[in-house]
């Protein structure tokens, strides 16, 4: 619920500075509710509450199969405060969304660059033709389109929704003066485009992070003008707005109770053939209702993993090979698996640079955590190191992001589909993660930074290589983003 309402609250401000400092006038519409929510990042039912609490409000009118009017109108010394004193609460929550980006985006576009040839690809030829950069609001559609398209052809299914979330977020506000828009100039573009067109890392890296830091630069520079002038005002606690839901439309409850019940499965803290809690002692343990419960356990049976009989109860069931064939034959579960491969490959794409950024601040007390889990049965400690990667984040923005990844790796049941090679997959996985904590050790963050990613593309081969041998070819067009060493490592 929380995602949900920070989603809520940050569409419904938006709307609202937007309203009440008169950017939007009284008998301007809103956009459509599913431009809003695509340009938003946020569901329909989102955008529809928002809608409603601003007509309550008295600031729209609503007519059915017909946008939103605005009938507010606004003071003119008024609006200009309100509109103040929301962009100072964000302050710091827009700085670190341009830090964001400038830390995981150039590696995300370096990556798909790698893997296509950029200058097929028609938003460049379009980009050619036209031939003017001189025309910096056409230049900057131009290039996002450029930017979006070669997202789209890494075919990995969170890319483009990630990056234009964070867009979304970076914006100061609709209302903002169109001087004080950043755009790019010619320069800046051709540097951009030869960089991506070079596959030279460093070179990807540096132009889009200077690009980035220039962004945020200009921002802090244009807010402390207004605070400036409205340091008087009474400006409330800072908020932090930024959220990524890589969900949006299948994050219900009884779908991650489900997962979370085929995560323990996969551990054998419910064993096959043994009865799962009672549904009630479910309800109450999920704090949820039975009807959820009972959906949830309706998923378990449809995809193999248990089977309830009336009057005895829902016995665990470990599926055979053949239930991970039917299951890729359903288009629902071909695009959860699709989604899982994707984590997979944006996590393996990240890591370094979010591994590079914390380093400094793993403390000796946390290395011997990690140490202590090396060669414990069952224990794979990759997970731990990700999850102290996540809490030394600093980064609100980069938190959520990594925290939602990480939620999309933990659904589990496509490493249980994998069960009978699971054992010889976490020797090996457990040796690539002990390489990149001595490394650790070593103080080389560079290759304890790089091994982190090898380590989850090695997950995404092996399990991208068993689905596509189940029936899901199109998982094949997910690349690995590094190369998987000898297995004969130190």
């Amino acid at each position: 619920m929380l995602s949900k309402n920070t989603l809520f609250e940050f569409l419904y401000q938006n709307l609202h500075d937007q309203i009440t400092c008169g950017h939007l006038k009284p008998g301007d519409t809103l956009p459509s509710m599913p431009q809003l929510a695509a340009t938003y990042n946020v569901g329909i039912r989102t955008v529809k509450d928002v809608l409603a609490r601003l007509k309550t409000e008295g600031l729209i009118q609503t007519t059915e199969r017909k946008p939103a009017r605005v009938i507010y109108r606004a003071e003119k010394n008024s609006a200009s405060q309100s509109y103040a004193v929301g962009l100072l609460r964000r302050q710091k929550s827009l700085t670190e969304v341009y830090q964001t980006m400038g830390l995981i985006l150039p590696s995300i576009f370096h990556f798909s660059a790698a893997h296509c040839d950029i200058k097929k690809l028609p938003s460049y030829q379009k980009l050619l033709k036209k031939n003017n950069f001189q025309d910096t609001a056409a230049l900057d559609a131009a290039f996002s389109a450029l930017l979006n398209e070669l997202l789209r052809s890494s075919n990995n299914l969170l890319y483009n929704d990630l990056y234009n979330s964070l867009k979304t977020y970076s914006k100061v506000t609709l209302a903002a003066p169109k001087n004080m828009l950043f755009k790019y100039d010619p320069e800046t573009f051709r540097l951009l485009l030869a960089a991506l067109q070079s596959n030279d890392y460093q070179l990807v890296n540096k132009r889009f992070n200077d690009m980035y830091l220039s962004f945020s630069v200009s921002v802090n520079k244009y807010i402390r003008k207004v605070y400036k002038k409205y340091q008087q005002a009474e400006i409330p606690e800072p908020v932090y707005d930024y959220n990524w839901s890589a969900e949006k439309g299948r994050d219900h409850y009884y779908t991650q109770i489900a997962r979370d019940l085929i995560d323990k499965i996969a551990a054998s803290i419910y064993e096959p053939g043994t009865l799962l809690p009672y549904e009630a002692v479910l309800a109450r343990n999920y704090k949820v209702s039975i009807s959820t419960i009972r959906k949830s356990l309706a998923l378990l049976n449809e995809i193999g993993f248990a089977e309830t009989i009336n009057t005895k109860g829902t016995i665990v069931r470990l599926p055979p090979t053949f239930i991970t064939a039917n299951c890729m034959q359903n288009e629902r579960y071909k695009k959860d698996t699709l989604i899982y491969l994707s984590a997979l490959q944006l996590m393996s794409v990240i890591i370094k640079p979010v591994a590079v950024a914390a380093a400094g601040r793993i403390d000796p007390q946390t290395q011997k955590a990690w140490r202590s889990e090396f060669g414990q049965p069952g224990k794979v400690p990759l997970a731990l190191i990700v999850n102290s990667l996540i809490e030394l984040t600093e980064l609100q923005p980069l938190r959520a992001i990594l925290q939602e990844t990480n939620k999309l790796l933990h659904w589990g049941y496509y490493l249980a589909f994998h069960r009978q090679n699971l054992a010889g997959t976490t020797d090996t996985l457990c040796k690539y993660t002990w390489q990149a904590y001595l490394y650790l050790e070593a103080r080389d963050i560079e290759g304890f930074s790089t091994y982190l990613a090898i380590c989850f593309s090695y997950i995404l081969e092996t399990i991208r290589d068993f689905i596509i041998q189940h029936g899901l070819q199109e998982a094949a067009k997910l690349a690995t983003p590094y190369k998987i060493p000898d297995l004969n490592i130190k």
